[in-house]
């Protein structure tokens, strides 16, 4: 979608003369009358990641004002405006290179005639090639890849050249239509994302989000979460013992090269068949894991099934609880807790992390800088009543955000992440968060779900996060529409307005049809946000509940509402303009409405 620019996008990016007066400057001339008036300028032999930044600067800015800013590097006499990309000799010359910076960290600077957008970069790049601008030698940075210099071109170009990513695909792309672009000068941008670790849209998408994102490649998946800014620190915690199995319980046929002994005592005792888990009191067990963190964290590799990044190893059960029946295993257990209905309780708590510490106390002595990633989820979610947690932990908390319409599922929830966040100041915190449902519930019970919109709700819970300190968030796979964009915004910067970011969207994405379809989403989270609109027994109940088919098209997804929703839908096509906007309008109809339609139309009984 193509806006006019008024003011150098002042009106709209919410920049105001008082703060360009800070630099003292006159604007910074990009193009003029849709020829360049800038030059790009780099160093001789770039990193990968400012080589990359480069290319996506030159690629937006072309596709505002039809202008290729011209690419010099440093050694080249270069006449008018520059804009530094990464550390070469300009910047060293203002006593700038990428050690200058902490990790994450990049800077927007403006200098008479000089841009820098530069910040702590690795020296090479992972990933896919990049072929949409005119760079072509440049590769798409890794997830974990240090990339302080794209952060500064993004937000560059967020900020000061109103680009917005809405979706991986052009479609998803808006950005403003101007043969002059001239940058009204600010005071410095020196930041780093507010949560170190954000991970996001890193596998195929499915469902609602398929859809609406006009069906992305895998590689179009990979370059929006690093338009996203997603990625951040290494970081990794999962289910990590599933390769005990193959390892030693018995040999596996398949793959019979992975089997080393049998240890039939390390597994969960007191089962027929195949064990559930592993023993987590058995000394021999406790001594493989030691010695499977030492030689990842020594660079030997990492054993099949194993879960880890950078200086996190895991150590997290199978996911079930199904623990082990012999006597040590169970007096661990908490008996108080064993009949707790919600899901996320502490009836394993002391046992799991009595484990976890037991292997961290080992690790610290061998590698001090490095620690033990473990989860606080389902039987072990809550504080550990009797055990003192080794300082080399990180525990990740999973949270059932997308879930708070029932309100003892917050409250469950918020009663174990405070006790965390409260007790454990200094330890680093990382959360989990189910954004999975409703739409896996519908998919798992072959039923339609009524959409789960919680953009107010996301804003509360990140901003939250935030001044706990939560160090990094995980996504169980996608939110719905918004909800993505939303996230993915607040967790480089909490501190969005939440009603700016939702009208944002529409009146950008959807442009002569905004209104009806920004009513319509304010009026789906409602609904679905809203603990009065569920049964009783959801509103008052103390138990672990999940949106089922009655629930969805009895109390949620009603005839009156969706008559309502019905009138509004109809008025976002009226009004659709552009090619543009009445495909994206088509999108939301396919990928939502239709399926809402089809929901009531298969449950009609109610």
């Amino acid at each position: 979608m193509r806006i006019a620019i008024i003011v150098w996008l002042s009106l709209l990016l919410g920049y105001c003369p008082a703060k360009a007066a800070e630099t003292g400057n006159a604007a910074f001339v990009m193009t003029d009358s849709g020829k360049p008036e800038a030059t790009i300028v780099i160093a001789r032999h770039p990193d990968a990641i400012a080589l990359f930044a480069a290319q996506e600067l030159q690629y937006h800015i072309q596709k505002i004002t039809g202008a290729a800013l011209p690419v010099a590097t440093d050694d080249m006499s270069v006449t008018g405006n520059r804009i530094l990309i990464g550390e070469s000799v300009a910047t060293r010359a203002l006593g700038l290179t990428r050690d200058s910076f902490k990790p994450q960290e990049y800077l927007i600077r403006f200098l008479p005639g000089v841009l820098v957008l530069m910040g702590k970069d690795s020296d090479k790049a992972s990933g896919i090639a990049h072929v949409a601008g005119v760079l072509k030698n440049a590769a798409l940075p890794g997830v974990f890849d240090a990339q302080g210099t794209c952060y500064a071109v993004y937000d560059f170009l967020e900020k000061f050249c109103g680009v917005r990513w809405f979706g991986p695909t052009d479609l998803g792309l808006v950005f403003p239509e101007t043969k002059s672009l001239k940058i009204l000068p600010v005071a410095d941008i020196r930041r780093a994302p507010v949560f170190r670790f954000r991970q996001g849209p890193y596998m195929p998408v499915y469902g609602f989000i398929k859809t609406l994102w006009n069906n992305p490649t895998a590689d179009q998946v990979k370059l929006y979460a690093c338009r996203m800014r997603l990625g951040g620190e290494p970081y990794a915690a999962n289910h990590s013992f599933y390769g005990y199995y193959d390892r030693f319980w018995e040999k596996n046929p398949q793959h019979p090269e992975l089997f080393e002994a049998s240890h039939p005592d390390w597994f969960a005792q007191g089962y027929s068949g195949k064990p559930p888990q592993m023993c987590y009191t058995n000394k021999g067990f406790i001594h493989q894991v030691i010695q499977d963190a030492r030689d990842y964290f020594d660079g030997k590799g990492l054993k099949p099934g194993a879960q880890a990044s950078g200086n996190f190893f895991a150590v997290v059960p199978m996911d079930n609880s199904s623990w082990s029946k012999d006597p040590e295993s169970q007096a661990e257990l908490n008996p108080d807790q064993k009949n707790n209905p919600q899901f996320s309780n502490g009836y394993a708590s002391d046992y799991i992390f009595g484990f976890a510490n037991k292997v961290a106390k080992a690790i610290r002595k061998s590698n001090p800088d490095k620690y033990l990633a473990t989860l606080a989820y389902s039987s072990y979610a809550y504080y550990p009543e009797h055990i003192r947690l080794e300082s080399n932990i990180a525990v990740q908390l999973c949270l059932h955000v997308r879930n708070w319409w029932v309100p003892a599922m917050e409250r469950n929830d918020m009663r174990f992440y405070e006790s965390w966040v409260t007790k454990e100041k200094d330890r680093p915190i990382y959360l989990w968060l189910y954004y999975t449902f409703p739409e896996e519930m519908a998919i798992n019970g072959k039923f339609h779900c009524f959409p789960g919109f919680f953009a107010h709700t996301i804003d509360r819970q990140f901003k939250m996060f935030a001044r706990d300190g939560i160090r990094g968030i995980f996504l169980n796979n996608l939110g719905e529409y918004v909800d993505n964009y939303v996230t993915f915004r607040l967790m480089d910067d909490p501190s969005l307005n939440i009603d700016q970011l939702i009208d944002e969207y529409h009146r950008l994405y959807y442009g002569a049809a905004a209104d009806p379809m920004k009513k319509m989403y304010l009026r789906i989270e409602e609904i679905y946000s809203n603990p009065k609109n569920y049964p009783e027994e959801v509103q008052t109940q103390n138990k672990h509940f999940h949106q089922t088919k009655e629930i969805a098209w009895q109390y949620l997804g009603t005839r009156a509402r969706m008559d309502e929703l019905g009138k509004l839908m109809a008025e976002a096509k009226a009004l659709a303009a552009t090619d543009a906007e009445k495909q994206r309008v088509a999108l939301f109809e396919k990928g939502i409405w239709d399926y809402m339609l089809e929901g009531q139309k298969k449950n009609n009984k109610f």
